[in-house]
């Protein structure tokens, strides 16, 4: 029995002085303690992994009791794997097994290569429109004042809707102005605009949807013309060449309706075919152009028709204040029937106004 002390001392104490965790032991028939990390037991054989010696196997039939606080693979006579702790039985015969209810963790190469910095994506900028995301909703406002030789005084203004939300795009816009030269009125006019469009996704074909729907109606108020009011109704389809977030390109064309009433009392309606076509184009992040081009037409008299184009510049302000900008339109109206009413056919206006996006 003292040799027994002895070696199991000796063991004991390079088992402390080694690497290896003494979470286990293994004690023999003849009473020897062998410490060290118990790693698998078998139907036959217990393997100890020690400091001094390394791996040690054992027979079982050599076994009195195994205790180990730590992980221990168990291997069962029919194959099956797991892990388990182990306890000495009463009166250390034997030994008692405690399953070890694992959570797997999913091991990383280490050879594979550092992870990138992931920078903070800061949150979408809140829309501009009060209305929501889906709405680009502006208010216009321009005006000129000359005096000396000659004194005029112009003020125009927009106020324009824009709700866009596949497959619905619906446009209200309200736009006047008024103009005095050298006491004489020069300028006066007022226009409403109301333009729907829907997209028919209904379609297989990739190509048929980007084929839509649309119902416009205008009414349109002009002094120096002798416009009381001439308002167009049409309705049909168009089509999307292009639609993105940097450009889009629609082709519109359809029967319609139209009422006239000059000053001088004479009205007019007929029956009218038209084509238009909307044009964007986002040049940088503050800056966009628009054209926008229509030809409306009597069906019954293909003399009576008007011709219609506006370019716009949009230059966004927003390091000023959020929604500010600068707008430069250019339009050019011509209506073929003026000639009868000893009037110019072809008008334009050029207009430079501050804009607020709302």
């Amino acid at each position: 029995m003292r040799s027994h002390a002895l070696s199991y001392l000796l063991l004991a104490t390079m088992g402390i002085g080694g690497g290896v965790a003494v979470g286990g032991t293994v004690v023999l028939n003849n009473g020897d303690h062998i410490t060290g990390r118990i790693t698998q037991l078998t139907p036959r054989r217990v393997v100890i992994n020690t400091s001094y010696a390394g791996g040690v196997v054992i027979k079982l039939s050599s076994v009195q009791t195994l205790i180990s606080k730590s992980g221990v693979k168990l291997t069962t006579a029919n194959g099956k794997t797991s892990q388990v702790t182990l306890s000495a039985a009463p009166g250390h015969q034997g030994w008692i097994t405690h399953r070890v209810i694992s959570t797997p963790v999913k091991m990383i190469p280490a050879n594979l290569p550092p992870l990138p910095l992931v920078k903070a994506v800061p949150p979408p900028p809140a829309p501009v429109s009060i209305f929501g995301p889906d709405w680009d909703n502006e208010l216009d406002l321009g005006g000129t004042n000359t005096t000396g030789n000659s004194g005029s005084t112009m003020i125009n203004g927009l106020l324009q809707f824009h709700y866009k939300h596949k497959p619905d795009n619906l446009l209200i816009a309200l736009t006047g102005g008024y103009g005095v030269t050298n006491g004489s009125q020069s300028l006066g006019f007022f226009s409403s605009n109301v333009l729907w469009k829907r997209e028919l996704n209904g379609f297989k074909p990739k190509w048929a949807k980007r084929v839509f729907l649309f119902l416009q109606n205008t009414n349109s108020y002009d002094a120096i013309q002798g416009i009381s009011i001439r308002s167009n109704s049409e309705g049909g389809l168009g089509y999307y060449l292009w639609d993105n977030k940097k450009s889009e390109f629609d082709l519109r064309a359809g029967p319609g309706y139209t009422y006239e009433r000059y000053f001088h009392g004479q009205n007019y309606t007929y029956v009218n075919g038209i084509a238009a076509l909307h044009f964007r184009y986002q040049i940088a992040k503050h800056v966009k152009f628009t054209q926008t081009a229509g030809y409306v037409s009597s069906l019954e008299n293909a003399y009576n028709y008007q011709l219609n184009a506006t370019s716009a510049l949009y230059l966004g302000l927003p390091h000023i204040v959020r929604g500010m900008g600068l707008r430069f339109s250019f339009t050019d109206l011509y209506d073929n029937a003026a000639g009868t009413q000893d009037l110019k056919r072809n008008s334009t206006l050029l207009i430079a106004a501050l804009t607020f996006k709302f």
